[in-house]
């Protein structure tokens, strides 16, 4: 009879065990500067069940992947949900110099179940790949999204009127990598000017960090966070090499000013048309992620009147005197287009720094051009 009792305290014991809720927190990582994709930090999903201690991490991808660069060229990359111990997550980040944040969350046995079932399910092999959306479905903005529809409604308190453009908020966090930025500035069209939502501010790790800190569950008024835990301190610096310097500003002005001397060697015409052909490579990027690519913020973009593929044209015809007559409508188009742009850029977008005093100096390039081919089809 003691056997028996002892054997069904046995099974009850291991069922409560079996059956005890899991914990479950966000965890908020620092950047780094060892790879461009890094410097926007990261949020994972860290689950404590029945002895288990395991991360889920939705910011996984590999450049080995058929297809990937192509697939992310055209705004739709595959990345899966990974998955990853506590302890070899931190010594990740640890080794890294990158700090961890923990955030414990405010839930019931019931949402922490089904939080946590819903993970467990989206890890599987048949389940983990998702397409990646850098705005509006990536590491931060999933698990944002898993938490609102467990716990049913959540209010933020999180003051709007304080959050910054899109793309004020990324060059906060890529400000160091400039070129970089550079690029990513001339990529983005005018729809990265717009102040964000507290929904959108949730693709930056940091930024739904902070709004998870004020947040409330609607339905209790409760915090969402019940306790914040920092484990890592971010102890990796990141600075900008060029920042003391202002290489980028020095760069531009020496080309402008190479720009607006007018050409009288051979020296100078073939510098001309290498700046020609390089704004028609910009042209092709810039034309393509906003046309052809389904990237959200690339279209419509001011700087594709700066920078398109008709350039090309005037990189192996100008100075050509057959050319002259074609090619006096192709300067003033350019003029009038560069105009246009600097004007937008006071009124509607935010240009690329720096790039606007080269704009300027082949405005007033392609003026002279004009004018030269004006005359030289008058006599």
């Amino acid at each position: 009879m003691i056997k028996k009792y002892f054997l069904a305290i046995t099974l009850l014991l291991s069922s409560l065990s079996t059956l005890a809720a899991p914990k479950v927190s966000f965890l908020t990582c620092g950047p780094t500067d060892d790879d461009v994709f890094s410097l926007y930090g990261h949020t994972a999903i860290r689950v404590q069940q029945n002895g288990q201690d395991i991360v889920y991490n939705y910011g996984n991808f590999s450049l080995e992947q058929k297809n990937f660069i192509l697939n992310f060229t055209l705004g739709k990359p595959m990345y899966s949900l990974g998955v990853i111990s506590f302890q070899d997550f931190l010594w990740e980040y640890s080794s890294q110099g990158r700090s961890v944040v923990e955030q414990e969350l405010n839930l019931t046995e019931t949402e922490a179940f089904l939080l946590a079932d819903k993970l467990a399910w989206n890890a599987l092999p048949e389940n983990r790949d998702y397409q990646y959306n850098f705005y509006f479905d990536n590491c931060a903005t999933r698990p944002r999204d898993l938490l609102e529809e467990a716990i049913g409604g959540i209010t933020y308190q999180l003051d709007s009127a304080t959050l910054p453009t899109f793309r004020e908020a990324i060059r906060e966090k890529s400000h160091t990598a400039v070129w970089y930025t550079m690029g990513a500035d001339m990529c983005l069209g005018w729809k990265t000017d717009k102040q964000m939502t507290l929904q959108d501010a949730a693709f930056l790790p940091s930024y739904l960090e902070q709004e998870l800190d004020s947040a409330l569950r609607t339905d209790t008024n409760e915090p969402v966070v019940t306790n914040k835990i920092v484990w890592l301190e971010q102890s990796k610096k990141i600075t900008n090499p060029y920042e003391k310097w202002r290489l980028p500003t020095f760069i531009f002005a020496i080309l402008g000013i190479l720009l607006v001397i007018r050409p009288t060697s051979k020296i100078q015409t073939l510098y001309r048309r290498v700046i020609y052909s390089l704004f028609g490579v910009g042209g092709l990027i810039i034309w393509f992620l906003a046309i052809v690519s389904e990237h959200p913020h690339t279209w419509p973009n001011a700087n594709m009147l700066l920078m398109h593929p008709v350039w090309f044209i005037l990189a192996f015809t100008t100075f050509n005197k057959e050319w002259t007559k074609a090619n006096k409508w192709l300067y003033f188009g350019n003029f009038v287009a560069i105009v246009i742009y600097l004007l937008l850029g006071l009124f509607l977008q935010e240009l690329p720094k720096h790039l606007h005093m080269l704009a300027i100096a082949i405005a007033i390039d392609q003026y002279f051009l004009w004018k030269e081919s004006r005359n030289q089809i008058d006599k």
